[in-house]
């Protein structure tokens, strides 16, 4: 190996760090009294929920009484086939930013069949442009300063562009509107699935995902482990994502989807589709999460997606999004691309197995614990993997040291 040659680009480092340690000041600014007793209450909801086919089955039965069409999919060649058949004819798309889309490629997907798919999200729509790799799950390009952004778009957009945040902003946002008004369907993913209502849960900050949603078509891809008992768990669930995840108590927008639009303003009878969207398809992927929940690995799938771990993670602040395999960050991230695959990816040697990822968990996951267990045959082949990865540490933070100078 020849570390050097993988380790990113010193300055995207630096603008890592630099927007880490500003979620982490918001953080410190914003911590709710009672956050503590939040998180215990939803490491219990998780606990419940996850693998528990019996609520899926509710939450699916209820989904579709409320008018919403839903495909329970295994894995994310029969997601892209389903969602393909719901596109139809349509060749221009619009979508808001969804982990899961990303695990199951499915912008590259669509663009084989000859389909235009533009990313809505401000920071998604950039990584799309500049064909680069994220990192961080809220904050794609977190890793890329405004000077870098600017340079990569203004070639794209053929004109100049300052690297100024507001300059680089105002022109996507251009390019997403000017998409979004042609557009006849948009996919988003979702924060949950409750139960007890049958209702879609999605929260953003940009305003995007209201704009998406209100297509003739409305496409959610999610996946079976966002199922919540009711509304109330998922939005308690929301404000301990958004407080890890941005450093706010709760985001801008909270979405609760629970059918199409309809009126009953005339004889209180219900007329469906009287505004966009008319129709509404909820897609939920297994993709492997019943086989881990069934062989000791459904603590991984608590996991809400704040990427807070990455905040705190001492190898992911040295060399960034090469500790991932494409949108699978950080420890967590490889555990779940390994056992996805079936096979111990090399990258889980950067693990130092610190434990500051559990520390700084919502939910107190225990990714080392899994790593261990993924890549270590025992406490000898263990010692070297903690040796080694310590090792290329600190190799990397010298080679830092050294451009700091």
């Amino acid at each position: 190996m020849q570390p050097e040659k993988e380790i990113m680009n010193y300055g995207e480092i630096k603008a890592l760090r630099k927007a880490f340690n500003s979620v982490k000041e918001r953080q410190g600014l914003n911590l709710p009294g009672n956050f503590a007793e939040r998180k215990t209450r939803l490491k219990a909801v998780r606990e419940f929920c996850v693998g528990n086919e019996e609520l899926l089955a509710q939450a699916i039965e209820k989904l579709k009484k409320n008018g919403i069409k839903v495909h329970l999919v295994k894995e994310k060649k029969e997601a892209i086939t389903v969602i393909l058949s719901e596109i139809g004819q349509e060749k221009l798309i619009v979508k808001s930013k969804s982990n899961v889309t990303k695990e199951i490629e499915l912008t590259k997907a669509l663009e084989k069949e000859g389909l235009t798919v533009v990313e809505t999200d401000i920071g998604d729509r950039i990584l799309q442009i500049l064909d680069a790799k994220p990192s961080h799950p809220t904050g794609p390009v977190t890793h890329l300063s405004a000077k870098d952004i600017a340079k990569g778009l203004s070639k794209y957009y053929d004109t100049p562009i300052k690297g100024d945040p507001e300059d680089i902003v105002k022109i996507v946002r251009e390019d997403v509107i000017s998409n979004l008004d042609k557009a006849k369907i948009g996919i988003t993913g979702a924060n949950a699935i409750t139960a007890e209502e049958g209702s879609i849960v999605i929260t953003h900050n940009e305003g995007n995902i209201y704009e998406v949603m209100r297509k003739e078509k409305h496409i959610v891809v999610t996946s079976i482990d966002k199922i919540y008992p009711d509304i109330e768990s998922a939005v308690s669930m929301l404000k301990v994502l958004s407080y890890n995840a941005t450093g706010s108590i709760i985001p801008s927008f909270v979405e609760i989807i629970t059918g199409v639009s309809k009126t009953a303003d005339v004889e209180k009878k219900f007329i469906k589709g009287v505004h966009s969207p008319s129709d509404i398809t909820l897609i939920l992927v297994d993709n492997k999460r019943s086989e881990l929940a069934r062989n000791g690995f459904k603590e991984l799938l608590y996991c809400v997606g704040c990427g807070n771990c990455l905040l705190f993670c001492p190898m992911y602040n040295t060399i960034g999004n090469e500790f991932a395999r494409d949108s699978h960050l950080g420890g967590k991230g490889i555990v779940y691309y390994s056992l996805y695959n079936g096979e111990k990816d090399e990258k889980l040697e950067f693990c130092l197995t610190c434990g500051r990822c559990r520390q700084n968990c919502p939910l107190e996951l225990d990714i080392p614990a899994m790593i261990r267990k993924i890549r270590s045959s025992g406490m000898s082949s263990e010692m070297y993997y903690f040796l080694k990865s310590h090792i290329i540490w600190a190799y990397y933070q010298l080679v830092l040291k050294s451009k700091n100078h």
